[in-house]
């Protein structure tokens, strides 16, 4: 020991010279242990043999059924930073939404979300998700409000071209995936694959935020309009969280009313 603790660089070798020679001996040494781990395996029953699969299948089951939740989650969250980090320029207060239902019409594009009236929803609010414009809110209730999504061939809102400014009415065709632009001129410069921005005319959507991209233009020539049909840039049927946009322009405050029968001002003078 004193010369083991003195010289290690002499004793290193000849331990590890040592250990090599012994190995036999540990593998000896640890039969049985392992004789007896193959006694039990051997000796357990059938009945035990099938509990413990079955227990095992059930925590298999288990945390697959976690897995796919954490899956879930990981989703939901990318979704949320996209609202969060999304490249639309939002410039007022907004809330995250989530779509919780569809409307009982198959013939209409409308949605449920979780935010009513406590929230401060409003009816004509404008909802986006992480791409551009969704709709606008139709009803406010307590808990829940209806939004028209803009593939609602109800819905209809003014647009500009962002390449050149032309403006026009964008309105719901039924289909979830396709828009129409409407009483567009054929001579108007309009181009596949241009980007159509609200225009905030109207006062019920706020100018700059992405609607759609021009995905057909049809020119006959014998026609006063062309049909130009647009992609909507927002997620209609896939997006679960929404953003409530908060733009409502302030009312102006009426001015003071005057009495009809109120005095006219005095007006000074000399007595003579």
């Amino acid at each position: 020991m004193f010369v083991d603790a003195r010289f290690k660089s002499v004793t290193d070798p000849v331990r590890f010279q040592l250990n090599g020679l012994l190995s036999p001996v540990y593998e000896v040494m640890s039969w049985p242990g392992r004789f007896t781990e193959w006694l039990v395996t051997a000796t357990m029953s059938d009945e035990a043999v099938r509990e413990e699969n079955r227990y095992l299948k059930s925590q298999l089951l288990v945390l697959s059924g976690r897995l796919q939740k954490f899956s879930e989650l990981a989703a939901e969250n990318a979704r949320l930073r996209g609202l969060i980090d999304s490249t639309i320029v939002v410039d007022g207060r907004v809330l995250i939404a989530e779509i919780i239902g569809v409307d009982a019409d198959p013939l209409r594009h409308i949605v449920l979300v979780n935010k009513g009236t406590p929230d401060g929803i409003y009816q004509g609010q404008t909802v986006l998700d992480a791409r551009g414009i969704m709709g606008q809110v139709i009803e406010v209730g307590p808990q829940v409000s209806r939004v028209m999504l803009i593939a609602d061939r109800e819905h209809a809102l003014p647009v500009r071209v962002a390449r050149n400014g032309v403006r026009a009415i964008l309105a719901g065709s039924g289909d979830i995936d396709r828009l129409v632009l409407q009483y567009v001129p054929e001579s108007a410069d309009m181009k596949e694959g241009d980007l159509l921005l609200s225009s905030g005319l109207g006062l019920r959507f706020p100018a700059g935020y992405p609607v759609g991209v021009v995905a057909k233009v049809s020119k006959t020539g014998s026609s006063e309009f062309a049909e130009i049909q647009v992609k909507p840039v927002a997620e209609l049927d896939r997006s679960r969280h929404v953003l409530m946009l908060y733009s409502r322009p302030q009312q102006p405050t009426p001015a003071a009313p005057v009495a009809p029968d109120a005095p006219a001002p005095a007006h000074g003078g000399v007595n003579g």
